[in-house]
């Protein structure tokens, strides 16, 4: 049942990240600056840091192409590249102790990876226009502190979540 609680929780995420947000943070208000929610990668960083690695990298694969069949128009840039993400960044917090800081650097890592994924791949296949110093300049660390706050906001009572769901998954 907490499994499913998690899902609909992931699942309302991707909602409010692909349709409120537009509205909150409108791209015309901010001349070239670009902030970029990926509050349901920061959420499933979290799933694969407290609860189980392969829920995250499972919950990766399947919200990235979600996300490719309904915000984008290539199929399987944001699977393959969320499901890397979450990998890699997973595969570095083995190495070191998870608190609140390590999972904030670590977070801000996740979004800077997935990032720069999907601008290398989006640049390989023609899709991009979007220079690298304009990347690194108006979008990466805009993107990074808007979901370093969230990640902020939601660190405690996310973690308590999922280490609650690890435990109870422990003991059947």
């Amino acid at each position: 049942m907490k499994q499913f609680k998690l899902f609909i929780f992931l699942f309302l995420a991707f909602l409010l990240e692909g349709t409120i947000m537009m509205y909150i943070f409108p791209y015309e208000n901010w001349g070239h600056i670009q902030m970029i929610p990926n509050f349901l990668f920061v959420l499933l960083l979290m799933v694969a840091f407290f609860a189980d690695e392969q829920w995250g990298i499972s919950y990766a694969i399947i919200f990235g192409l979600l996300t490719d069949l309904v915000y984008t128009s290539v199929i399987g840039v944001y699977g393959f590249s969320m499901g890397l993400a979450v990998y890699v960044t997973y595969s570095l917090s083995r190495w070191v102790n998870m608190n609140a800081v390590m999972t904030l650097v670590l977070t801000a890592f996740g979004v800077f990876f997935l990032q720069t994924e999907v601008y290398l791949i989006y640049v390989m296949i023609g899709l991009t226009h979007q220079s690298l110093n304009e990347l690194l300049q108006w979008r990466i660390p805009a993107t990074l502190g808007l979901n370093a706050v969230f990640a902020l906001i939601v660190y405690l009572p996310f973690r308590s979540f999922l280490t609650s769901i690890r435990e109870t998954d422990v003991n059947r």
